[in-house]
């Protein structure tokens, strides 16, 4: 009896494997994660509130109803998975991934920019850009910190974790844009600065469409959004517009 014929994919970097254990692979990278792989990162709700304090019952500083017992300002408590088991996810899909920093420094470390580390993380020889920035970290912290960041970020970009992130960033905004109506209304913001002093506005959804399927412009477009404090559903848009214009794709071939 003649054996059956293996279909086989062929990645990107050369390697060779079954269509149904490719396939596997691919659902694995965007597989939930266990209840207790799943954490709670606060966020606070206002960018520019200086007021901290430790997140208990009965306090200011939960938005949520989570109270985290961390010192913080007043925050929303996003789910997320840590980067350690994100590189466990990354591990079980393909014991090859990497990252690689765009640049180095003249001591041969991570070259840091833009306040954080670009980078490319390459699973199953599929590349996509990743950031990664230290958050309020300083000293040894802040490295690890970006280099933490810098994983669960472009990780996302493959589909891990991603259903977290969006559900968590969603929850954010809703509270953020309802803080913002209760606590500030427009005529205080106009008051307290008059058109004539703002800079000049930026059109974001047209520099979105504008960078439509260019990776390393929405990339740059990312980048600009987050230093202007673009709101969470504008920076979920440009990572799905990266990631669509990024497909993890192979080449079936017969062995």
């Amino acid at each position: 009896m003649v054996a059956k014929e293996v279909e086989l994919v062929e990645l990107p970097d050369g390697r060779h494997m079954p269509v149904t254990e490719y396939n596997e692979r691919l659902a694995l990278l965007s597989k939930p994660f266990a209840q207790d792989e799943i954490e709670k990162l606060p966020k606070q709700v206002r960018k520019n509130d200086e007021e901290r304090g430790k997140c208990e019952q009965g306090s200011r500083y939960s938005a949520d109803g989570f109270y985290c017992g961390g010192w913080h300002a007043r925050s929303m408590h996003l789910d997320y998975v840590g980067h350690a088991g994100i590189t466990d996810r990354l591990n079980a899909v393909d014991p090859l991934w990497h990252w690689e920093p765009f640049a180095l420094s003249p001591a041969g470390t991570p070259l840091l920019t833009d306040g954080g580390m670009w980078a490319r993380m390459t699973v199953l020889g599929v590349t996509r850009i990743g950031f990664g920035d230290p958050g309020r970290n300083s000293g040894p912290n802040a490295i690890k910190e970006t280099i933490g960041d810098f994983i669960r970020n472009a990780a996302m970009r493959f589909g891990v974790g991603t259903y977290l992130w969006s559900k968590s960033e969603a929850a954010a905004a809703k509270k953020i844009a309802e803080e913002d109506h209760d606590v500030e209304p427009p005529q205080q913001r106009a008051q307290q600065q008059p058109p004539q002093q703002q800079p000049p506005s930026v059109d974001w959804q047209q520099s979105l469409i504008d960078a439509q399927g260019d990776a390393d412009r929405l990339a740059a477009l990312r980048a600009m959004a987050g230093r202007a404090g673009a709101p969470p559903h504008y920076m979920a848009a440009v990572d799905a517009a990266i990631q669509e214009c990024t497909p993890i794709e192979g080449t079936v071939t017969n062995a």
